[in-house]
């Protein structure tokens, strides 16, 4: 009967997803004829409507389509507005499961709630799509808050995860530029960790730890004997909701404060902690006077790796200094945009949109006109139709438009990137004179050198099919010898380098430690000078 239950929840999900489906084609049908006015007016209807039944349905059902929902409304990038507003509800929408199985999972979980605790709400005062949050204290006075995870939610899951892999194999049918396999297996990934209570726990007190110099962030304080992967068990903070607009007011905390430690705040997670929050919807963001914020919910959260790190270091470093070519490079290396032989007028249209955009507040952005914005992403894909957001960068980016749009209702003047310049220049700076900065750079010069007999191939290929255009002067001529010759020592000394390296691993391995730290000197010595020698080289395409 169980199982029935969770089929027939899989077939009510793709039936919805076929009813939306067929009303864009009898839309199609009905526009045959209709002007460009009446087909976008028909076409933003029926956008408002589907996303309305869609809502409704996630609602009805609960469980991880509510999750769906909320991670699909931040992806401006890939949904009608009428989408996004309308799913952005579901964040204030789900309701709670009965107090009897709430009070059962407590139970099998942590014992009786009369042993355990002196008092208990039976009325949550948060519930989410996967658990519910209540109030309560314990034997000892201490007031606190308990998310309960709600029972059979594993079952839930599976049927959802699976309804969610079979639209998204339909619409790789329909649309296969679209890549949506990233978005299914960021999002199978998230949902698995967020059940894991215990690890939600190990975050929040990471994040205790990182914010433990800032007393203008706090983090609830985890209760670990009353915390177990289903029950997790937290120090109960007062706050207001961030959206609480009037409240806020009340107490007169200033707005656009409230908005630059926002700000500042995630400007440290991503620069300088490599982990941030991923999910700063106003139920998970409270306010006290200080202004102070008071974080919650670290179910959601992701770290960026070494290589996420050091593309976003030549990413913001090349927006801070308007480096076109440098972004693009970074692009192309976290995997928005596939190579290709000529990045030039890429670039130049980067150029425009640094130029554009860089130093526009939310206030202005907003006031601009759609179809400006509209025709800037459709020059974009015709420069590089294969533009996408890879795996590594989906929850990121979502981050990145919450946090925009949470900021430009605090404070519609206020310039993000601005406030996170000085947290982008720091790391910036930290990672080229760290070890591993070190290392980055040395992979990316052995890299390249590697390249080096393709790359020649290549222009030998090209070059005997007629189609090299070569323009240079005499002093193009004259500098490029003197690269050549730069580059060719480099070459020597890094194979040189690279055999002391080796030479010195053997003698340590051999037990000849001091005549190892002698050579592995020299291999460091050497690898400074290559580092100064490529650093002195210009690398450029034109």
């Amino acid at each position: 009967m169980r199982l029935f239950r969770y089929r027939g929840r899989f077939f009510q999900g793709v039936a919805l997803f076929l009813r939306l489906l067929l009303s864009y084609k009898l839309l199609g049908f009905r526009n045959f004829l209709a002007s460009p006015q009446t087909r976008k007016a028909r076409l933003s209807a029926l956008h408002a409507r589907n996303a309305t039944m869609l809502r409704e349905h996630m609602i009805a059902m609960r469980g991880v389509l509510i999750k769906i929902g909320q991670f699909m409304s931040s992806r401006v990038d890939l949904l009608p507005e009428e989408y996004t507003d309308e799913l952005s509800k579901l964040q204030d929408q789900v309701p709670p499961t009965p107090f009897p199985e709430i009070a059962l999972r407590v139970t099998e979980e942590l014992g009786p709630l009369e042993e355990v605790f002196s008092s208990f709400d039976e009325i949550p005062v948060a519930s989410a799509s996967l658990g519910q949050v209540h109030r309560a204290c314990l034997r000892d006075g201490d007031c606190i808050v308990v998310k309960v995870q709600y029972p059979g939610i594993e079952e839930v899951i599976a049927a959802d995860i699976r309804t969610l892999r079979f639209v998204i194999r339909i619409l790789r049918l329909l649309y296969p530029r679209v890549n949506l396999d990233v978005i299914y297996s960021e999002f199978s990934r998230i949902v698995g960790e967020e059940l894991d209570y215990l690890q939600e726990g190990k975050n929040a007190e990471t994040f205790a730890r990182n914010f433990a110099g800032n007393p203008k962030i706090k983090i609830p304080i985890v209760y670990w004997p009353f915390t177990t992967s289903k029950v997790l068990t937290l120090e109960y903070l007062e706050g207001i909701k961030i959206t609480d607009f009037d409240a806020i007011d009340e107490q007169g905390i200033d707005r656009k404060e409230l908005a630059r430690v926002l700000a500042e705040a995630y400007a440290q997670m991503f620069f300088l902690d490599g982990l941030f929050h991923g999910d700063p919807h106003p139920g998970n963001i409270f306010v006290c006077p200080g202004p102070e914020i008071i974080l919650v919910d670290f179910g959601m959260v992701d770290r960026i790796s070494s290589p996420q790190r050091e593309s976003l270091r030549r990413a913001f470093g090349a927006v801070v200094d308007r480096d076109s070519l440098g972004l693009v490079r970074a692009l192309v290396d976290m995997g928005f945009i596939p190579l290709t032989r000529d990045i030039q007028p890429l670039v130049q249209f980067v150029d425009r949109i640094l130029q554009k955009y860089r130093d526009i507040s939310p206030s202005e952005f907003k006031a601009m006109d759609i179809e400006e914005i509209g025709n800037d992403i459709m020059e974009a894909l015709r420069i590089s139709p294969s533009i996408q957001i890879p795996n590594d960068f989906i929850l990121f980016g979502r981050v990145i438009g919450m946090l925009n749009g949470l900021g430009s209702r605090l404070d519609p003047d206020t310039n993000i990137i601005e406030i996170a310049a000085p947290y982008a220049k720091r790391f910036i700076r930290s990672e080229e004179f760290t070890a591993s900065g070190v290392l980055g750079q040395a992979a990316r010069s052995a890299r390249a050198t590697l390249k080096l007999p393709q790359l020649l191939s290549d222009f030998l290929f090209t070059t005997s099919r007629g189609e090299t255009r070569v323009e240079i002067t005499s002093q193009q001529i004259v500098e490029e010898l003197k690269n050549i010759g730069r580059i060719g020592k480099g070459f020597i000394f890094a194979v040189l380098t690279a055999a002391l390296g080796l030479i010195s691993v053997f003698l340590l391995i051999n037990h000849f430690e001091t005549e190892s730290y002698w050579t592995a000197g020299g291999a460091v010595l050497l690898f400074l000078w290559v580092l100064r020698i490529v650093r002195r080289t210009p690398f450029h395409r034109e």
